[in-house]
């Protein structure tokens, strides 16, 4: 079968872009024909046997090269002969859909912010990538964000399937990486006995960094939290930490490609959200043993249990998180919750649910080849 992936970036940094190489591999480990078609692509493959196709055309803006792309897309899959398009995101042209970033609808909502021109462009191009005859199904990460495509773009619920992300469990494993672990918690000088806490992830306003340094300021007892990710407004963040007194005991340390070890030498993962379809992070956690807590925003809480984690309300209190915080400081040194962690998230092995995903396209593309017999 000759499929084709469409994601406006190929990278290998990303929720989606993890979902977009892994799948891809796993494809042409089938033996599938693959190409990824974007505008943009690391220089590496996912497989050696994936292939590119780059839509690069002029545009000016990032709004604008969203629609371009689209448009190229469309143009690019009607002069070419795939059995299968999968779209990721960013164009209207495929065979079946997998939501992996929510809507832009929600994501303003969640901001408490009106949508701007480009998130009004992004809308559009969801609306016609979900319109009727559009597509043969929609794959969702969550029912949370299954119910927001029902609820902005009128996707009936029998054309949603919903399979829940998936954890790298090799790569994911404290066994593997204790020891390098313990090598970063000794350069970073919180191997003391102290809890660590950890915040990890780009986007700190949505993925809720100022609440959780709010809570982190009124613990009471002394602690270390890490915060790790990609932040264009960091230097505000850090200015926040300092105003609330918390800068001497908070290390903001940028972008890492290394999250496996943050997750296995911290005692507890934070991802306070606003807005998160699903949440790859959090069962990263969990697969290196760590407790996690989250909110009500998060698509993840419908895989959590309370052995393993905390979900808190949608209106991410401070004192509420404060509460999980404190209960989670010292389990990870005093209890078995890291066998229980990682037993969760075997469960979401990266290999079970990428069978799950492609036992659904084959039976898209028999839908679709019934349709055009």
């Amino acid at each position: 079968m000759k499929i084709a992936l469409v994601h406006l970036r190929h990278a290998y940094s990303g929720g989606v872009e993890l979902y977009l190489n892994q799948m891809a591999r796993y494809l042409a480990e089938q033996g599938e024909d693959v190409t990824i078609i974007c505008r943009s692509h690391d220089e590496k493959p996912p497989h050696p046997a994936v292939k590119f196709v780059k839509l690069r055309g002029f545009s000016i803006g990032k709004t604008h090269r969203l629609w371009r792309f689209a448009k190229a897309v469309e143009k690019h899959v009607k002069e070419s002969n795939y059995d299968l398009v999968y779209g990721l995101a960013h164009a209207w042209t495929h065979d079946v859909l997998r939501i992996g970033a929510g809507t832009s609808l929600h994501m303003s909502r969640s901001l408490n912010r009106p949508m701007r021109f480009k998130d009004r462009i992004n809308n559009i191009i969801e609306s016609r990538a979900m319109a009727p005859g559009a597509y043969y199904q929609v794959i969702s990460n969550s029912h949370k964000s299954a119910a927001e495509i029902q609820e902005a773009h009128n996707v009936p619920s029998d054309k949603i399937t919903v399979i829940h992300n998936f954890v790298d469990t090799k790569r994911f494993d404290a066994k593997r990486t204790q020891s390098e672990a313990d090598v970063l918690k000794q350069k970073l000088g919180v191997n003391d006995g102290i809890p660590v806490f950890l915040f990890l992830g780009t986007g700190y306003e949505r993925k809720g960094l100022k609440q959780a340094l709010t809570a982190y300021s009124k613990l009471p007892f002394e602690a270390h939290l890490l915060v790790v990710g990609r932040e264009t407004h960091e230097a505000d963040y850090i200015k926040f930490a300092k105003e609330i007194g918390v800068s001497e005991r908070c290390q903001f340390l940028g972008a890492d490609n290394r999250p496996e070890l943050y997750f296995t030498l911290a005692d507890c993962y934070m991802l306070p959200t606003l807005y998160e379809p699903f949440g790859f992070t959090v069962i990263e956690a969990l697969a290196c043993g760590t407790p996690a807590i989250t909110t009500e925003n998060c698509g993840a809480k419908e895989v959590l249990s309370p052995q393993v984690a905390t979900v808190i309300d949608s209106d991410v209190n401070p004192d509420e998180l404060l509460t999980a915080m404190i209960e989670w400081a010292d389990k990870k040194r005093t209890t078995n919750v890291s066998k229980a962690c990682r037993d969760l998230s075997l469960t979401m092995d990266v290999e079970v649910v990428l069978k799950k995903n492609y036992q659904e396209l084959l039976k898209i593309y028999n839908m679709k080849k019934a349709a055009n017999a």
